[in-house]
């Protein structure tokens, strides 16, 4: 583990810490358990408002904001949209642990040490957001964006300490996509409303059914993301909630403008801008488990989890 004098102040999500260069493997699930005992009283961690400028690739009509109204979508459209539309009201902002001051930056500070230069290279970007699993379950994560890897951390914003995260490597995404969130034709779940991206990997194999029909299955060859619920609010953290921001990094990254892609499998990763199709039908512990936003770190009345 790098000692605190390795790490020096770097502006999260800033414009000097989007340039990229070469790829690293690995892909690991592994526990911290002493993560959380480490001080690292050198490190200052910055959370810049700032946007990130689009690359090349990112056009307004490839892909539009699901959340912009739009009128030429059909009447019982509009009304399944308004019906599902997930807005974060004001009263219960403060139920969110990592809203409280500082709390991400702590929680940026407390991971660091995951990123191992050697493998990952330099921080480009530190995000909260929401993952999806295979099963429509939604789930808090703290996201490091690195040269070479994309790190998705469960940090517990209760108790201040990490309790598992997972890398995968950049160089073996061989599918990006970017677009709404959407359920099947004849599913029974009401439409997200929601923005989305879909990293694969391993996109020519079967998946076996043991593994789709099985919730706490682990192996499955994509990972999806969402804006966090604190970005409806208006702070200047908003950024780092933000899937737009974390998708437009992504794609600098991989395909640096006049630059070099990293690696050579990822020079052949397909970018599709199209809807997100989630294969659910009828969840009803997902809807139950959303609706309550369980997946997150709260308070909830007298208990807090």
């Amino acid at each position: 583990m790098a000692n605190s004098n390795d790490y020096k102040e770097i502006g999260l999500n800033s414009d000097q810490n989007k340039n990229i260069t070469e790829s690293s493997p690995s892909s690991d699930f592994d526990r911290l358990e002493d993560c959380n005992e480490a001080e690292f009283k050198g490190a200052t961690l910055s959370l810049s408002p700032q946007e990130t400028s689009p690359p090349e690739l990112v056009t307004a009509s490839s892909c539009e904001d699901p959340n912009a109204s739009n009128g030429a979508e059909g009447t019982s459209g509009d009304k399944r949209r308004s019906s599902s539309i997930r807005a974060l009201h004001s009263s219960n902002v403060q139920e969110f642990f990592a809203v409280r001051e500082g709390a991400l930056q702590k929680a940026a500070e407390q991971c660091r040490p995951v990123i191992l230069e050697n493998i990952d290279g330099d921080l480009r970007g530190i995000w909260l957001l929401t993952e999806i699993d295979h099963w429509d379950t939604e789930k808090e994560r703290l996201l490091f964006l690195t040269q070479n890897s994309l790190i998705s951390l469960k940090f517990d914003f209760i108790t201040l300490r990490l309790l598992e995260y997972q890398r995968y490597a950049l160089k073996d995404f061989q599918k990006i996509v970017i677009g709404e969130l959407k359920y099947p034709e004849k599913s029974l779940m009401p439409a997200r409303n929601q923005l989305g991206i879909q990293c694969s990997w391993s996109i020519l194999d079967q998946i076996p059914a043991s593994k789709r029909w099985n919730p706490w299955s682990r192996d499955i060859p994509w990972v999806t993301y969402t804006s966090h619920p604190l970005f409806k609010m208006d702070t200047d953290e908003k950024t780092n909630y933000n899937i737009e921001d974390f998708y437009k990094t992504l794609l600098n990254i991989l395909f640096p403008p006049g630059g070099t892609p990293v690696g050579t499998e990822s020079s052949s990763c397909q970018i599709v801008y199209q809807p997100i199709v989630i294969e659910c039908y009828a969840g009803l512990a997902a809807a139950l488990h959303n609706a309550n936003e369980l997946g997150f770190f709260k308070s909830r009345g007298k208990v807090s989890f």
